[in-house]
């Protein structure tokens, strides 16, 4: 796959979430984010080629490579540490998908899990819409949900399913437990029954004016991580 632009290229070097087998820069330019992204290159042993504007743009997939691309592999699957965990389960955009990895990544949040699919065609996307945190953050994939939502639930990871009910807390009234899971649905078709029924709770966010619409999933996580960063950062 090709990888392109500074930040993209760099955040795939320094994270080692993937092999780069070498990188392209235009031989006219010089800027201080590509003169570290060589001295990277150089230390892990990859490749840099230099080549003219022509060569750049037949091999970048857009306009916007800003002069470097890197030939590169898939990223792997994480590990995840003990922190809070994210299950995006209903962004399926690559761009809003990247934004919201973007947003965890800034709060200090690092395990993401993401349902089911083929994500290689869209890594660059992500990578870029994501400003390098797709490659920072750890990532798994839910290859079967049910199945491992439960083997957090048993690792004492407390569920939390951003869902409208007559059951639901207003999320600005939650303290959130050590272990947090938080799982979002699309507007669509929001969070299936099944997950909802392992859920240990169920949160909704409270509107300052009489609006009737759900947020979109990148609008309701960004209220989600700022309120959970708020807490463990006062504790």
């Amino acid at each position: 796959m090709i990888i392109e632009g500074a930040i993209s290229v760099k955040a795939a070097i320094e994270s080692k979430k993937r092999k780069i087998e070498k990188v392209y820069i235009r031989n006219d330019k010089s800027t201080k984010d590509l003169k570290y992204i060589e001295r990277i290159c150089l230390r892990n042993n990859i490749p840099v080629i230099k080549e003219d504007k022509e060569t750049i743009m037949n091999l970048s997939s857009s306009k916007s490579s800003g002069g470097i691309i890197a030939l590169a592999d898939i990223r792997k699957i994480d590990e995840f540490d003990n922190g809070d965990i994210f299950f995006l389960d209903g962004i399926k955009d690559p761009f809003n998908l990247g934004y919201s990895m973007r947003t965890l990544y800034a709060f200090g949040f690092r395990n993401v899990l993401l349902n089911k699919r083929d994500y290689s065609l869209m890594e660059a996307q992500l990578l870029k819409s994501s400003a390098g945190a797709y490659d920072k953050l750890n990532i798994q994939i839910a290859e079967d949900e049910i199945s491992i939502l439960n083997e957090y639930k048993n690792k004492g990871y407390h569920l939390y399913g951003l869902f409208r009910g007559d059951n639901s807390k207003d999320v600005f009234d939650c303290v959130f437990d050590d272990k947090s899971l938080f799982i979002l649905g699309g507007e669509k078709r929001g969070i299936s029954r099944e997950i909802l029924s392992l859920c240990d709770e169920y949160l909704y966010i409270s509107y300052g004016s009489d609006f009737r619409n759900a947020l979109n999933a990148c609008a309701a996580l960004d209220v989600v991580a700022t309120l959970l960063y708020k807490q463990r950062k006062d504790k």
